[in-house]
């Protein structure tokens, strides 16, 4: 199971290159458009490789300007939307690696709320109905703040499944997406219907698990694209069919992502080739899960 697992390579993309636009720092020695271009062209780049090799330069970078402005919540932002990225593109080979990140990535979003709103210091480990109280305290432009910081504490408690602490985390991600999904359900394409169709589809019912609610869920995302963003079907066939064992759903979900051109919206060639790339892989191991 993986909660965060949008495997967004949009969103990757985004991270590696709007790391520098999104700082003022950098933004003030007249390179923001330049990175805003270099961001427009890789988005429609179909190379996968030669864009995540990127990453890791530029999160050292983030790292150094964290050093100089801790409390920049835009900083912060970018910390937790670069590592949460980078988790997820390295957690199939590196599970132990990923929740590092994961974690790294979760703090840094948890600082930048912190950081715009004081009032929220110290509720992360409180108890749920204290946590709960966050929502007082929460305004409309904070969005991009809970979004990523619920993705990567969903990416921390799905690589710490063994540990009873860290699954009782859940329910503030939870909340914290809901609270996304209530104030702008298109944010990152759909993203908080894709992050709540992955849970409610990957556990089972006993920890909250409903396929039904996956259902709608990874459905609304689509129609939110327009069908035109292949990682979400994968999600779908991943998260949904597979686990109420509809191959056939399973198979022309995959099929449908092989058959579409990558290009179709010139700023999702990377994410779409990386769904693609997720399809293939997907296909060749149907016979392990049904």
């Amino acid at each position: 199971m993986r909660l965060a697992a949008r495997l967004s390579l949009r969103a990757l993309f985004l991270c590696i290159w709007g790391i520098a636009s999104s700082c003022g720092y950098l933004r003030s020695a007249a390179i923001g458009n330049l990175t805003e271009d270099v961001a427009s062209a890789s988005a429609r780049h179909d190379d996968i490789e030669l864009v995540a090799q990127a990453v890791p330069t530029f999160l050292v970078l983030l790292e150094g300007l964290l050093e100089s402005d801790p409390q920049d919540d835009d900083l912060l932002l970018a910390a937790a939307e670069g590592y949460t990225a980078y988790a997820v593109l390295i957690e199939h080979e590196d599970a132990s690696r990923a929740r590092r990140l994961y974690r790294r990535a979760r703090d840094y979003g948890w600082d930048g709320l912190v950081a715009r709103r004081p009032a929220l210091k110290g509720l992360r480990e409180a108890s749920f109905g204290e946590f709960a109280q966050v929502e007082r305290h929460l305004k409309e432009d904070d969005l991009p703040w809970v979004f990523w910081t619920a993705s990567a504490w969903g990416g921390w408690v799905s690589t710490n499944l063994q540990s009873m602490p860290a699954l009782a985390q859940l329910p503030r991600v939870i909340y914290m997406m809901e609270w996304v999904l209530e104030h702008d359900e298109g944010f990152q394409g759909g993203g908080p219907h894709v992050f709540l169709g992955v849970y409610y589809g990957a556990l089972p019912r006993m920890l909250g698990g409903d396929p039904d609610r996956s259902l709608r869920h990874f459905d609304r995302a689509i129609d939110l694209s327009g069908g035109k963003d292949l990682s979400v079907l994968v999600q779908k066939a991943r998260y949904y069919a597979r686990q109420i064992f509809d191959r056939q759903l399973y198979e022309e979900l995959l099929r449908e992502v092989l058959e579409r051109p990558v290009d179709a919206v010139p700023e999702l060639t990377l994410q779409n080739a990386a769904a693609q790339r997720q399809a293939r892989l997907l296909l060749d191991e149907i016979d392990e899960h049904f």
